[in-house]
């Protein structure tokens, strides 16, 4: 399992596409980021970890979308099923690869809480939480783009359901949830968005059922993968 993730891995950091999208994602944190502290003139990192989610929706399914859907195009996936590991271990090998490079991606905006502790003081075991929250939140967006890029040969197909899909997630915690929403079915339905529970790791609070959410998400979208998989042999 351990060659399998350094191959996937090595695949985004001997690719310039791999730098390149890595890059963008730190440029465009970094940028929105910095220019709201000019427009709402408050050094926090809370809106930072309120951007990550939307940036992510556009950043996870890109690095997503050819993990399984490529292997499927060019028929390497029979050869990959026939190597002696699990469908179990070929899935989680790349499910940790994809989020290892969002580690890698988020490592890469360190600078900010650094350069705004010269300006204010800032409470760094609140910030750590919110790394860890976005960590979970990176495992959700991979674990569901991993399951849609099994279901399909074309990368753009996979990217679109996606990315429409953890949008329509997102949305359930928003006010237009709330604006088109009975208040008792946005109450229930706001459980279900990863925005609803990022937002306990944001204030700095370890929440349990936030984490069994998170986790019990991945876990569950990672075994509907290993069964298509299993369907395979």
């Amino acid at each position: 399992m351990f060659t399998l993730y350094k191959k996937e891995l090595n695949y985004y950091l001997n690719n310039p596409i791999g730098y390149i999208v890595l890059a963008l994602f730190a440029v465009f944190a970094n940028f929105l980021f910095v220019k709201d502290i000019f427009v709402t003139g408050s050094a926090s990192m809370r809106p930072f970890f309120g951007l990550i989610p939307w940036l992510f929706l556009v950043f996870v399914p890109a690095l997503s979308m050819r993990i399984l859907s490529e292997e499927k195009r060019t028929n390497t996936i029979e050869r990959l099923l026939t190597l002696p590991i699990s469908e179990s271990e070929v899935v989680l090998a790349k499910f940790l690869s994809l989020l290892s490079l969002v580690a890698i991606a988020l490592f890469l905006t360190f600078g900010l809480p650094i350069s705004l502790s010269f300006l204010t003081k800032l409470y760094f075991p609140e910030i750590l939480v919110g790394y860890i929250g976005t960590l979970f939140l990176a495992s959700h967006y991979i674990s569901l783009s991993i399951f849609f890029s099994s279901q399909t040969k074309n990368q753009v197909v996979a990217y679109l359901i996606s990315a429409v899909l953890l949008f329509l997630l997102l949305v359930l915690s928003t006010d237009f949830s709330a604006s088109v929403l009975p208040r008792f079915a946005q109450d229930f339905l706001s459980y279900f968005s990863p925005l609803y529970h990022l937002q306990n790791f944001v204030k700095g609070v370890i929440d349990f059922r936030s984490i069994i959410y998170f986790v019990s998400f991945t876990i569950l979208f990672l075994f509907l993968t290993i069964i298509d998989l299993e369907k395979r042999r």
